[in-house]
């Protein structure tokens, strides 16, 4: 077993322990969820997350014809697969419904219906027209076996790269219950009574001769069955290899897969056998009318969410099992805990509190719950942090008003204590307003020349402090501590948290004016009782920042007082200390 298997075991192991104890700590009496609450240990195993989130599905249907068709084992006729592969593509199906109905993407691939697919959106990746007739020859070579199974990989790699966080499988082929029953009762080594349905609702003639020709072709193939891919490529399908090429993928990624019905069950059992680490992402989305399907779903050790009798196919018993998947794991990460709500907890256990964040397993790398931000967004975050600049030199070009309001509404969204948000912004445009406040900032400009001498004086008088002028738009940002009333939540003790909050908002505003290309440079140099005279503010709001915003024919890559000699950026390791004061973090 390799390093990276046994470190997911590990992370699994404790993300379900710690998922258990969460569980239990939720309001509400232990266990009154049901198998709902085995399923969010599930979940939590699979993505390693103590507290999953799954937003981002994804429905992989997989289309293809089979041979055996030819036997009459279906009501349908072989052309059925490409016509509802189209009505799926046009909207009109079952999985077509429910998957619009939930914003779900779906991507259809054909990698072996006998005719062309008469719809754009589908995917074409055809291993052949159709598999051979399984009753007399082998489905297909091993060479479209591993075909097949490899398309299933690449798309559903593709997906995951997409960053969908769960697969949801389907299938359209008729005939395929018929492949799908030969190759289960095979794996399972059972009778085919016992696994042998109705598929697309045959009578009863027609069972029993798709029951013989079931008989006849593992009578025909067994001989040189000698491993799971002699088992694909003799008695399976297209649609199948594909299916379980999916599962194969999703498993290296630690993706979970909700199965659908029969064959998407009959394809992940193929694929644990392969690969026997595909079980451990597998999801059974319900138990279909089909007497296979609890027996796969038992061999695979899965407990179905969903009994409803189904037997559609096309994904749609995943697609109708997937809110309540959403649904809680919502209820995982939104519903208070004991503690949180300040509710006596009946059944407290002291041994599970000894389980923490504390002992996450060693070289194990996780987060208890999922992240919200691709490696592109957030990387695209910390670029905006680290490329902010305080900027002077400004281009005379306007700001589109749209930018504009983007701009003020990110700093509108900073966080405030008690949500007192003590904020007001004064757009200035007009020159002769701009031209008062700039007098007042240069005559504190000189005066603050005062406070150095020598050299330092003269480099300090050199450095252009502010853009009022070149700016085409400066905004004056005020602090109201009156704000919210008297008497402001978590605010009773320092008094000048409302002045922290809004510093908040001028730095929100900052960083969207940066990712907007606009820069913003940030004027401090005044008398407070000045601007409150030239802009009409009230006594007892503040003035805490005049910001100039507008183009800038250069951000410079490091700070411009840094650029200049003023200063140097203060090593990290020197102001962050460990415990207490003055102790280094190691």
């Amino acid at each position: 077993m390799n390093h990276q298997l046994v470190q997911r075991e590990c992370v699994a192991d404790w993300a379900v322990a710690r998922a258990r104890v969460r569980l239990q700590d939720l309001t509400k009496p232990r266990g009154s969820m049901g198998q709902l609450e085995p399923l969010l240990e599930r979940l939590a195993g699979i993505t390693g997350k103590v507290v999953p989130r799954l937003e981002r599905p994804a429905l992989l249907l997989f289309a293809a014809d089979h041979g055996v068709t030819d036997e009459g084992v279906s009501a349908y006729g072989p052309e059925v697969t490409e016509e509802m592969v189209v009505n799926i593509c046009m909207g009109g199906a079952v999985s077509s419904v429910l998957a619009r109905e939930q914003g779900i993407p779906i991507t259809v691939v054909d990698v072996g219906v006998r005719e062309r697919v008469r719809h754009p959106a589908a995917l074409v990746h055809k291993v052949g027209p159709g598999t051979r007739n399984l009753a007399v020859e082998p489905a297909m070579t091993r060479d479209q076996a591993e075909q097949a199974v490899a398309i299933g990989k690449d798309i559903a790699e593709q997906l995951i790269h997409q960053g969908h966080d769960i697969l949801i499988l389907g299938e359209m082929g008729i005939g395929n219950t018929t492949a799908s029953s030969a190759m289960c009762a095979h794996l399972l080594s059972c009778p085919i009574e016992d696994v042998l349905g109705r598929g697309t609702g045959i009578n009863d003639a027609a069972l029993e001769r798709k029951a013989s020709v079931v008989k006849h072709a593992l009578a025909l193939h067994q001989p040189y069955i000698q491993n799971a891919w002699d088992v694909l490529a003799r008695l399976g399908g297209f649609e199948i290899g594909a299916l379980a090429g999916a599962c194969v993928a999703a498993s290296r990624h630690g993706v979970p897969v909700l199965l659908d019905g029969f064959i998407t069950s009959t394809a992940a059992l193929w694929a644990a056998k392969v690969e026997p680490t595909v079980v451990d992402v597998l999801l059974a989305s319900h138990v279909s009318a089909e007497p296979g399907h609890p027996l796969t779903l038992r061999a695979l050790g899965l407990t179905p969410i969903l009994d409803m009798g189904m037997r559609l196919g096309e994904g749609s018993g995943a697609l109708m099992a997937y809110p309540l998947i959403r649904l809680c794991c919502r209820v995982m990460a939104e519903t208070a805990t004991f503690e949180d709500a300040r509710v006596t907890n009946p059944h407290r256990d002291p041994e599970n509190e000894t389980l923490s964040a504390h002992q996450t397993p060693q070289d194990a790398v996780s987060t208890p719950v999922a992240v919200d931000f691709s490696e592109a967004e957030r990387a695209a975050v910390y670029k905006a942090i680290l490329a902010r600049r305080d900027i002077r030199v400004f281009l005379p070009d306007p700001i589109p008003e749209d930018v504009l309001t983007r701009i003020l509404l990110a700093a509108h969204h900073a966080p405030s204590v008690g949500y007192m948000q003590p904020w007001n912004f004064i757009i200035i445009r007009d020159r002769d307003t701009l031209a008062a406040i700039q007098q007042i900032v240069e005559r504190e400009r000189v005066r603050a020349a005062e406070n150095y001498s020598g050299i330092r004086q003269a480099h300090y008088l050199r450095l252009k402090v502010e853009g009022l002028l070149q700016a085409p738009v400066t905004i004056c940002v005020t602090n109201d501590p009156t704000r919210g009333g008297p008497h402001v939540l978590g605010r009773n003790t320092i008094p000048e948290t409302d002045l922290m909050s809004t510093a908040c908002a001028i730095e929100n505003m900052w960083l969207a004016a940066r990712v907007e290309g606009v820069a913003m440079g940030w004027v401090s140099i005044y008398q407070k009782a000045d601007i409150r005279r030239i802009l009409g503010i009230p006594d007892h709001v503040d003035p805490v920042a005049l910001l100039s915003l507008g183009y800038t024919p250069h951000f410079p890559d490091i700070p411009v007082l840094e650029r200049v000699g003023w200063g140097k950026r203060v090593p990290l390791s020197d102001i962050v200390f460990e415990g207490r004061w003055g102790r280094r973090r190691t």
